[in-house]
């Protein structure tokens, strides 16, 4: 795709600068009953199935003197959850939940399968994370992910997915879901030829990456169903039947603890990085781990322009990542070219008006200077009392203006406080001593000069959200 003169310099202007590290905060274990030892206190089990038991089958407890199996459930698929509040956590922050599980030894064994979903305040799932076992020894299943913008709590989800036999044979111990002020980096994990398909006597060759290392011994392989398919040290599956039941491969990152996912013969979606330019590979990552890409966004050409619409929502995302909570559509729709809810809650937020009072104009191509207008007002909004647009004169941002811009000029009225406080706290920079607001002449119009890019707006997002969170 041909690069725009706007898009080639606009990645000079987002000069960053690094956070000073702080101290960690890592929570006690914040599920209740985690172990099992008061029964089902605490837990949830929506079809009344499930109980404790002191062993099952030659199992025994792992921690204390019980697990949970649903010992009344017959050739179905069951689970249990617990809701956490994430009340004292903030987008970015980390989740960690782990929890041994195993399944009888009778091939092709029961599953169990864990879930840890973040649900926004209406109890929307906001974003998901799925690990699945059917080996029979004790195996502890763990899932590091980060809290994204809008979610208030954190659910896990315990399956027990049948197969075979009557009963359903998954049984977990030792639960454990804390949070911390740790930032841990995505595994993906993806495959040599891009097969997510195999049968009997195929090889795959999987491949790790956390963004740092791509080498198979830093990382932990393992397999879902040893008796399906196996995996070795360097990441190389082999199958041993047609494993149409579908297999999970895991590669835990031996420094940090994160485990990346790649499903064979699955219904589930592999995760796949956000894909862009070489240079903004590291924020996005940071923006898909944050919950600031939106769903309009996804699977998209991220060097490509954005338009107003689609700030719209990056908007959204960014109010919703330094509130911790969901924004809400406005109930009366003052525009008759649009019906996007992303653009109904911005707009209810304050973070963009209409380009008339009946018009969005929702596929107009966004500047620097709006760009850098609609995300103050989200500052505005979160952080001023009783701010909102209309009464935008009468609040102030306190902050140290830099020497004005070659191009000061250039700058409309309505943007330069924008401008200013966006450069001042080195979220948006300019370059050569410019800041290219707009465009001024036909020439730079037509050249697509101070453009922004999808990738370049969820850049700009998450040093929103670092910085100013």
């Amino acid at each position: 795709m041909k690069k725009r003169l706007g898009a080639l310099l606009f990645t000079l202007f987002l000069l960053l600068s690094p956070l000073p590290a702080a101290a960690a905060s890592t929570s006690a274990n914040l599920l209740a009953n985690p172990s099992f030892e008061d029964g089902l206190a605490g837990w949830t089990s929506p079809d009344g199935k499930w109980g404790t038991a002191e062993s099952e089958s030659g199992y025994d407890p792992q921690d204390g003197s019980y697990f949970a199996w649903p010992l009344q459930a017959s050739q179905e698929n069951t689970c249990i959850y617990q809701d956490v509040s994430l009340s004292g956590s903030k987008t970015g922050d980390s989740v960690v939940f782990s929890v041994m599980v195993c399944n009888y030894d009778q091939p092709p064994h029961d599953m169990g399968r864990v879930e840890l979903q973040f649900l926004d305040p209406s109890g929307k799932p906001l974003k998901g994370h799925i690990q699945e076992q059917r080996n029979p020894d004790w195996n502890q299943q763990t899932i590091i992910a980060s809290v994204p913008a809008g979610a208030v709590t954190a659910r896990v989800v315990l399956w027990a997915v049948w197969y075979v036999g009557s009963d359903v044979d998954a049984y977990y111990d030792a639960a454990s879901l804390v949070t911390t002020t740790d930032q841990y980096s995505t595994v993906y994990v993806s495959e040599k030829n891009g097969k997510e398909t195999a049968g009997t006597g195929d090889v795959l060759t999987l491949t790790a990456d956390n963004g740092v290392s791509r080498r198979p011994d830093d990382y932990v392989w393992s397999s879902s169903y040893n008796d399906a398919a196996t995996i070795d040290a360097n990441g190389v599956v082999t199958f041993h039947s047609d494993a149409q039941d579908g297999v999970a491969f895991y590669a835990k990152d031996k420094k940090t603890g994160v485990v990346g996912v790649y499903w064979v013969n699955s219904d589930h979606e592999n995760a796949k990085p956000a894909s862009g330019s070489s240079w903004a590979s590291a924020d996005l990552r940071q923006a898909d781990e944050l919950g600031l890409i939106p769903e309009c966004l996804e699977g998209t050409d991220l060097t490509a322009p954005i338009t107003r619409a689609e700030f719209a929502a990056v908007a959204v995302k960014t109010y919703e990542a330094l509130t911790n909570s969901a924004a809400i559509p406005a109930a009366n729709n003052p525009f008759r070219d649009t019906k996007d809810a992303d653009v109904l809650k911005a707009y209810r937020i304050g973070a963009v008006n209409g380009t008339s009072d009946t018009t969005f104009a929702p596929n107009a191509l966004l500047n620097r200077e709006q760009a850098a207008t609609m995300l103050t007002r989200v500052f505005k909004k979160v952080s001023l009392a009783g701010w909102t647009l209309q009464a935008d004169g009468d609040f102030s941002l306190a902050y140290a203006k830099p020497v004005p811009f070659a191009d000061d000029a250039d700058i409309s009225g309505w943007a330069k406080d924008s401008v200013y406080f966006m450069a001042a706290n080195g979220i948006i920079q300019g370059s050569g001593g410019k800041f290219m607001p707009r465009s001024v002449t036909s020439a730079q119009q037509a050249a697509g000069y101070a453009q922004a890019t999808r990738e370049q707006a969820l850049l700009i997002a998450v040093r929103m959200v670092e910085k100013l969170g």
